[in-house]
C-alpha cells in the first residue's frame, strides 16, 4: 500500500515543528526524507512523522543529537539512552544544589570577596576522599608532637569523616561548608590541641577502658535525662561525683583538690564547637543533629561544672 506523502511545509504544519528545524534534522541525518520530487524538494511520509515525534520527545528529555542518532540507528536502546540522560540530569541537579548552597553561604559573609566565593564553591565540590583529607589534616595539626594513641586518631577519623550524598540537601551542603570552615579555624585547632597535649603528654591512658567508661556515663546520663531531671538534680550531681572519680582513676590520679582544680579548668575551657562538629556530621549523614551524643555530653558538662563550682 502506497503511503501518503507530504511536502516539508505540510510536514511542518502537521508536526508543529518549523520548516527550518525539519531541514536541520534532515541535514543532520536524523530525519532522512522518504524521497525527493523531480524539482529536488524533500518528501516525507507518515513514517517520518512518527520518527519526528520520537526526535522531539528525546530532545524534550534533553538528549543531544549524537545520542538521538544512536537511538534511531539502534546503536543505543531507548531505555539506555533515557537512563544515561537521567544520570546526567541527576548529576547536574546535585551540582546545582551544591552551587546554590555555596552561594547562600557566601551571601551570609558580612564582607564577601571573590576569594571567599571561590572557597565556598570549592568546598561544596570536594569528593569524599578530599573531605577525608580535610579531616585528616585537622587531626594531624591537633596531634603533631603529642603522644596521642594512633589507634584513637584512626578511630576518630573513621567515625567522623563526613558523608555527603550524591544529591545533598541544602542543609547538608551548608553543614559541610560550616564544618570545613571550623576544621580550618586555627583557634579550634589550638584549643583542642592544648587539651590533648595536657591529657596525652602527662598521662598514660588505657584507651579501651576510657571508651568503655564514656559509654557507661553516656548511658547513665541518657537515663537521667529521660526522667526529666536536670544537671543540678541529686541524680545529676551523683553522676558528676562518680564521673570525677572515674576520670581520676583512668588518668591514674587521686580525686583530690589539685585534680578538681585541674579538671575544673578543662570544663571551663570546653569548646562548644567540638559538640557542633558531631551535629554537623550527623546532618551530613541525613540524621537529626540529636543523633550524636551531644545532648548527653552537654548535660554531663553542665553537671560537672555545677559539681566543681562548690
Amino acid at each position: 500500500m502506497t503511503q501518503r506523502t507530504y511536502s516539508i511545509g505540510e510536514a511542518a504544519r502537521l508536526s508543529g515543528i518549523s520548516v527550518r528545524k525539519l531541514r536541520f534534522y534532515s541535514d543532520q541525518g536524523l530525519l532522512p526524507p522518504a524521497g525527493r520530487t523531480a524539482s529536488g524538494y524533500r518528501v516525507f511520509t507518515d513514517d517520518e512523522l512518527i520518527r519526528l515525534d520520537l526526535i522531539r520527545c528525546l530532545r524534550d528529555a534533553g538528549l543531544g543529537l549524537d545520542a538521538i542518532r544512536e537511538v534511531l540507528t539502534k546503536e543505543l536502546s531507548l531505555v539506555e539512552a533515557l537512563q544515561l540522560r537521567l544520570e546526567t540530569l541527576e548529576a547536574e541537579i546535585a551540582a546545582q544544589r551544591r552551587v546554590a548552597s555555596a552561594l547562600r553561604a557566601a551571601l551570609r559573609s558580612p564582607q564577601l570577596t571573590e576569594a571567599d566565593l571561590r572557597r565556598f564553591l570549592t568546598m561544596t565540590q570536594l569528593s569524599r576522599a578530599e573531605r577525608r583529607n580535610v579531616v585528616e589534616r585537622f587531626f594531624e595539626k591537633v596531634s603533631d608532637g603529642i603522644n596521642i594513641d594512633r589507634k584513637w586518631i584512626r578511630q576518630m577519623i573513621e567515625t567522623s569523616v563526613p558523608e555527603l550524598p550524591d544529591e545533598p540537601t541544602p542543609e547538608q551542603c551548608d553543614a559541610w561548608i560550616e564544618l570545613s570552615e571550623m576544621l580550618n579555624d586555627p583557634s579550634l585547632v589550638a584549643n583542642i590541641r592544648a587539651n590533648a597535649e595536657d591529657v596525652w603528654n602527662h598521662h598514660v591512658l588505657d584507651l579501651a577502658a576510657w571508651q568503655a567508661a564514656n559509654q557507661t556515663v553516656l548511658a547513665r546520663a541518657r537515663e537521667i535525662i529521660a526522667r526529666d531531671l536536670g544537671p543540678t538534680s541529686e541524680a545529676g550531681q551523683t553522676l558528676a561525683r562518680d564521673w570525677l572519680e572515674t576520670s581520676a582513676r583512668l588518668l591514674k590520679r587521686k580525686p583530690d583538690l589539685e585534680f578538681r582544680n585541674w579538671i575544673r579548668g578543662k570544663y571551663a575551657l570546653h569548646d562548644a564547637r567540638a559538640a557542633r562538629y558531631w551535629e554537623l556530621v550527623a546532618i551530613m549523614r541525613g540524621q537529626s543533629p540529636d543523633a550524636s551524643p551531644n545532648r548527653e555530653w552537654t548535660w554531663i558538662t553542665a553537671a560537672m561544672r555545677h559539681h566543681l563550682s562548690d
